[in-house]
């Protein structure tokens, strides 16, 4: 069987296995079901309302979320902080790699893990909002072969 992962840049890995609790965040007030920033994730039309309401969402990409398990665009304006390259968001999100992937529910654990993003199969949720690096005026890492 044909995998659809692809290859990224090398100092880049496709899913990091980064391990984020949705429903800690919720709790905590991080990540709360009505925040506005929700839109950003939610299905549109009739059968994407639906699923939406079922827990099914838009891609959620690893670097949206710090290793806190902040939102990261709210994180870094908080914090009174703007980036002029890579290196220094990656620094700033705190995770021990640089990473492509995207959030994937895990029945086991209940959490949300980051796992390698495939050809064609994603939503572009990434946007001033949403990206720390687009925020940034960077490019974003995910690679555009992922989106739908």
């Amino acid at each position: 069987a044909g995998t659809k992962l692809r290859k990224v840049p090398e100092e880049i890995v496709n899913g990091c296995g980064f391990a984020y609790d949705m429903q800690a965040a919720e709790k905590s007030g991080k990540l709360a079901k009505d925040d506005p920033i929700q839109e950003h994730y939610k299905k549109g039309g009739f059968f994407g309302a639906m699923t939406s309401a079922l827990g099914d969402k838009k891609t959620m990409y690893c670097h949206h979320i710090t290793s806190t398990g902040d939102l990261a665009v709210r994180a870094a304006a908080s914090q009174g902080k703007r980036f002029s390259d890579a290196s220094e968001v990656w620094a700033f999100l705190g995770k021990s790699k640089c990473c492509c992937g995207r959030f994937l529910y895990d029945r086991s654990s209940g959490l949300l893990k980051c796992g390698g993003v495939v050809k064609a199969d994603h939503d572009n949720t990434c946007n001033k909002e949403t990206c720390i690096f687009i925020a940034n005026g960077l490019t974003c890492p995910t690679p555009k072969w992922a989106h739908k």
